[in-house]
């Protein structure tokens, strides 16, 4: 277990470093005197609407009005510092002038922004891999939670899917395809940091995030960065005098869909139709009677009094009856400031979600100190302390998803039956029954001195340690706490799981710069340690005195003792080198080199050697290129490397013993004795699994970088997949070996377009991102034998639904394909699923049911029939962002999609399949119906059908797993409209104001897709997200919200 004195000490000497560079940042203020001007683009000569006119040293500052004019309040001898997007910066010392006039020019280069990488820092201009940056803009003014969140469809080549909708659900994220069955999460960096994952952040804190997508950009992270790597740069304090920043928002949320099912009435005649009664109808008549005598119709009071009395007695619609709207707020509040010596922030955020489901909701506080101070002019530390508390109220999802059974709820049920407790266990039930929760908290610290230890060579000392108690809980009621218990069925249980999670990691970084007009070179070299330690413990007891609140503890329950746990731990080393090397700031070079070693490994596979190398060209600098004015950049990068994965469950080299199996001795009478088996064979000679990519990159830049464009070739390998290769039954093991034996291919193409323009008082921007990812197994080891995914328990399926074979990409759709329903026997009889010797009405099928291809022609369908239905990972990723700003008017819009992914929709087994529940409103227009029953002979002929008839058994297994239920998942959603208001000075300077800005901002507003599941936006399956095997498959998983905010931000 973690010593928890030793995290004490830690924080103790943290908020020790705090105090003391508070206490050395000084005061700011001096004699005032008023500025104006106007500032004007240097050829045109036209006013620069926008430009940001700041006080150097200070956030004392303003912006340019719709004629380019701006008036400031500063200093006598102050230096006015003038930006403006597409423009060079320009420093100005104001001497005593009080009115200026101000000419910028326009960049010839690519903003030649600093972008961070593994270990340091590049200019953008020199990058030579593959990168893609965002600010904080496309994060901060996202209304979510969670950053991923925030990053959907805003980087080529990266497929982000939240797998639900609801409160604190997890997202899947895969750079540049799918690398493995296995995870396949990037490594996580925070501030130079690595971490386990970044849900527990609050957007509003990162300043930026750069995505590290091959190997010549991730090589320095060698063991973990097979899948790409996500950096993320939070935000620090700036020189000046203390800034508070202030920004709230209000969120109502609504499903953007709803699926229409029957009412009690539509269903009642359905009941009577399916089964051939009349005890709510009659020919399609509801409430009706028929005369026998007569034969004529007449209103039946019985028949309309039994369904009032459930109608008056349950839910019109068990839907509305467990959603509501769900209400999203957030609360930011900052101080930040400091002098050239000292600068500081301080943060704290507050979020709470109430989910659009009962029950479901999530809420998370977060705390953040950062300090930069210089010690000395040759030495500097940087400290940063964050704590987080989540605290999340979970719903039933996955297979017994709540909203699956509310949607298939039976409508002429009770809510409660005679004695006033539930009739079943139905929708409003599990609601009210639901007490799964789960509480985090977290402590990240982290310390980095820098010192220039020589002219050209700065060392670096960095130490991070993390801390995560974690404590899930649920409670399972008692429906019959008032009658005679069946024991041992009908007692409470008491359910905890109570997690520790602690990480440490230490850094040491020597780095060599020079440069002078021709070269410029850059080394890096370290040594890089970490450390993990991972405790659970799970206990269940049962038999509480009642269903109270008060009771729902494992003290207050008495029998059925469970209690299990573990410890996982791991420690690594790392080297690591880098060395770039620009020649006439044209030609570029870099190559990293990283050895880890892990005691995840045995000894002779603990060290992994992970090398890159890539070039880049600025062709758009050489000389025979200076007549090209059209063209301000053009760049050609080249790179190849190799990657490791080390997520591998660390007792995959062991061999498991089972201490609960009885051997037999003897002859005749056999006398059992406790005995001991291996259920899992060890493999010591299990490795990394290892990715080998290759990238071509072209960065252009047109008119003076308006327009510019990316485009880039990528070709990714993965070998040494881990696997279980399956082994004999005979050699009695409940899990086949791990072994490093299969691999895949991801290939594919990145295009990335902007382009941004102002005409007089209106600007604009428009960029576009497209990916096509083709994903393909190209090995399973010895035999290449498959690997199924997601099970269905469904009684018509009971079997896997996905399956993974060389060939085809992971986790594809398999079972079988429909050829149409049946209309005759004499169909029937001329088909493979006709069955010899026996009469029409003996015959398992019959008109009304789905013809199944046979496909291996041996005139049955069985099994063997089976082929692969399609792949559930998109071919395209897109996005597409538009800002438009006119005066202080600002307008964002987003699209983001995907194209040419398959879902399996379980929910159209159930509301298709008369024989499971309720059923689509609009299926008595789609289901077969051949009248060839008397009962049914009243209902129009419909032999065109693409529903099979409406069958209370499904003898024939119409819904066994087929392409029936395979349905396109592209879609095209406005992710997001925002619009937003700045007042302008006047007014900010009446309320004593920096800034004030109102915003109105739309979320999921529409979606255009031919999916008719709830959400096409599925992911993995909840409760398989450690692998890859169970993508796409909807039970009617909680979907994404529309949701309408309304917010304010406010900087003194």
């Amino acid at each position: 277990m973690v010593n928890n004195n030793k995290h004490f000490h830690i924080a103790i000497f943290f908020i020790a470093i705090f105090s003391s560079v508070f206490s050395s940042v000084f005061s700011y203020g001096q004699n005032q005197i008023s500025i104006s001007g106007i500032v004007l683009d240097s050829n045109s000569k036209k006013p620069l609407i926008g430009v940001s006119v700041l006080e150097k040293g200070t956030t004392n500052g303003t912006t340019t009005d719709l004629e380019g004019k701006f008036f400031l309040q500063t200093t006598p001898n102050a230096t006015l510092v003038f930006s403006y997007v597409g423009y060079i910066s320009k420093e100005v010392n104001i001497d005593n002038n009080t009115q200026l006039t101000i000419m910028l020019e326009e960049k010839s280069e690519l903003l030649d922004e600093i972008v961070v990488v593994g270990y340091g820092v590049q200019k953008k201009s020199d990058i030579t891999g593959s990168i893609s940056s965002l600010s904080a803009k496309d994060i901060n003014n996202v209304p979510v939670p969670s950053p991923l969140q925030a990053l959907q469809g805003k980087a080529a080549g990266v497929g982000i899917i939240q797998n639900t909708g609801s409160p604190g659900s997890t997202t899947t994220i895969k750079i540049r395809g799918t690398g493995t069955i296995n995870d396949s999460d990037p490594l996580y960096v925070i501030d130079g940091f690595i971490v386990d994952n970044i849900n527990h952040l609050n957007p509003n804190d990162i300043a930026n995030i750069e995505i590290l997508k091959d190997a010549a950009s991730s090589a320095i992270y060698g063991a973990r960065a097979a899948n790409g790597v996500v950096l993320i740069t939070t935000k620090s304090g700036e020189k000046g005098r203390a800034k508070i920043s202030f920004d709230n928002f209000v969120s109502f949320s609504k499903p953007w869909k709803k699926i229409a099912v029957m009412d009690i009435e539509q269903y009642a005649l359905v009941l009577d139709y399916v089964n051939g009664l009349t005890n709510y109808s009659v020919d399609g008549k509801l409430y009706y009677s028929k005369d026998p005598v007569t034969g004529e119709f007449y209103y039946d009071e019985s028949k309309f009094h039994r369904i009032d009395t459930i109608r008056n007695n349950s839910p019109a619609n068990w839907w509305d009856a467990i959603t509501q709207t769900g209400i999203k707020q957030q609360y930011n509040l900052s101080v930040s400031g400091g002098n050239e010596k000292n600068k500081y922030i301080v943060s704290a955020s507050y979020y709470d979600e109430r989910g659009i489901v009962k029950t479901a909701g999530y809420n998370r506080f977060n705390t953040r100190m950062n300090m930069e101070n210089q010690l000395a002019t040759w030495l500097n530390l940087t400290a940063n302390i964050m704590y987080t508390n989540e605290n999340r109220q979970i719903i039933p999802e996955g297979g017994g998803s709540i909203l699956k059974k509310a949607l298939m709820q039976n409508p002429m049920v009770y809510t409660y039956d005679s004695k006033g407790y539930y009739s079943s266990d139905h929708p409003i039930a599990i609601i009210n029954r639901n007490h799964n929760k789960m509480k985090r908290d977290r402590i990240d610290l982290n310390m980095s001195l820098t010192a220039q230890i020589a002219k050209l060579l700065t060392y670096q000392f960095k130490i991070s340690d993390y801390i995560v108690p974690e404590r899930w809980t649920n409670f399972f009621e008692v429906n019959k706490l008032n009658e005679d218990f069946q024991m041992p069925y009908d007692l409470t249980t008491v359910y905890v799981l109570q997690n520790l999670t602690n990480k440490w990691e230490i850094n040491n970084l020597f780095t060599f710069l020079w440069n002078n007009n021709i070269h410029n070179l850059t080394v890096l070299g370290g040594q890089i340690a970490e450390g993990y330690n991972f405790n659970y413990q799970e206990s269940i007891r049962k038999g509480t005195a009642s269903n109270s609140p008060n009771l729902r503890y494992l003290s207050s329950a008495y029998t059925g003792d469970k209690t299990g746990g573990l410890t996982r731990q791991w420690t690594a080393v790392g080297f690591v080198g880098r060395v770039n090397y620009s020649l006439f700031d044209r030609y570029l070079f870099q190559a990293n080199f990283r050895a880890d070693a892990s005691s995840i490994f045995a000894k002779k596979e603990r060290w992994g050697y992970f090398p890159s190398i890539s070039f880049g060209w600025k062709f758009s600098s050489e000389p025979f290129m200076e007549n090209v004015k059209w063209l301000s950049l053009g760049k050609l990068r080249l790179g190849w490397g190799q990657l490791g994965n080390n997520r591998i469950e660390e007792t995959s080299r062991y061999t498991l013993l089972n201490t609960q199996y009885n051997y037999s001795y003897g002859i005749g009478n056999h006398i059992l004795y406790p005995g001991i088996t291996a259920t899992t064979i060890g493999n010591p000679n299990i490795q990394w699994e290892k990715t080998e990519t290759f990238n071509i990159g072209l960065d252009l830049g047109f008119l003076r970088n308006s327009l510019t464009a990316e485009i880039e070739l990528f070709n990714k390998l993965t070998t040494d997949m881990l696997l279980r290769v399956p082994v004999t039954i005979s050699a009695g093991l409940d899990d086949a070996p791990m072994t490093n034996a299969g691999s895949v291919r991801n290939r594919g193409v990145e295009f990335v377009i902007n382009y941004k323009n102002n005409i007089n008082k209106f600007r604009y921007e428009i960029g576009f991102n497209i990916s096509y990812i083709k994903n393909k197994v190209t090995s399973l080891g010895t035999g290449n034998e498959p690997v199924y995914g997601a099970w269905l328990s469904e009684s018509s399926i009971l079997d896997y639904v996905t399956k993974t074979v060389v060939g085809k990409p992971i986790g594809c759709f398999y079972g079988y394909v429909t050829d149409g329903i049946f209309n005759s026997y004499e169909e029937i009889k001329e088909s493979a699923q006709y069955e010899y010797g026996k009469n029409d009405w003996e015959q398992t099928t019959r008109p009304g049911d789905f013809r199944f291809k046979d496909l291996n022609g041996d005139g049955r369908i069985t099994a063997d029939d089976r082929t692969f239905l399609g792949s559930p990972l998109p071919d395209f990723l897109f996005g597409m962002p538009l800002s438009f700003s006119y005066a202080n008017f600002d307008l964002d819009i987003f699209f983001q999609g995907q194209a040419g992914n398959k879902i399996f929709n379980v929910m159209d087994y159930y509301l298709y399949n008369a024989a499971e529940g309720n059923l689509y409103a609009d299926i008595r227009e789609k289901h077969w119906s051949g009248q060839l029953q008397d009962s049914r002979k009243f209902f129009p002929l419909n032999l065109n059908a693409s529903v099979p008839d409406l069958d209370p058994s499904d003898e024939a297994r119409n819904f066994r797993a087929s392409d029936f239920f395979i349905k396109d998942g592209s879609y095209v959603r406005l992710k997001q409209l925002r619009f937003t208001y700045n007042f302008n000075k006047r007014i900010n300077t009446q309320l004593h104001l920096s800034n004030l800005a109102l915003f109105f901002d739309t979320y999921n507003l529409f979606t255009f897709t031919r999916y008719n599941g709830l959400d096409p936006e599925v992911g993995k399956i909840v409760g398989t997200e450690s692998n890859n095997l169970n993508m796409g498959v909807d039970h009617g998983n909680y979907p994404q919200s529309r949701t309408f905010t309304l917010g304010i931000k406010i900087e003194l």
